[in-house]
């Protein structure tokens, strides 16, 4: 799993949920810390729900294990490069001719 050092990050329940600004401040083996704006946009993330955070390397989708205040903790279940992700994505638009 990747080493992101603290940075920007966009959170959502899935698969519907409103984006959140938030700051991705640690990352420790399936372990994911996020810390929410001071003033939130009133996204609610609950213990169980399901969501995405979208960090500028790196996607993680896992689920809402805790949370103190603005702090998040989040059980990491996949990693996915962005870079790669999106090498996926051309090719599946891609039309079938090519």
């Amino acid at each position: 799993m990747p080493n992101e050092a603290a940075s920007q990050a966009i959170i959502r329940r899935l698969f519907d949920g409103e984006v959140q600004a938030a700051l991705l401040s640690g990352l420790h083996g399936h372990t994911l810390r996020i810390e929410l704006p001071p003033v939130s946009a009133g996204v609610s993330l609950n213990m169980g729900d399901l969501v995405e955070v979208t960090c500028p390397e790196t996607m993680y989708l896992g689920v809402v294990r805790g949370r103190q205040d603005r702090t998040i903790i989040i059980g990491v279940e996949h990693a996915l490069d962005r870079k790669t992700l999106a090498s996926i994505l051309q090719v599946w638009r891609r039309p079938a001719a090519q």
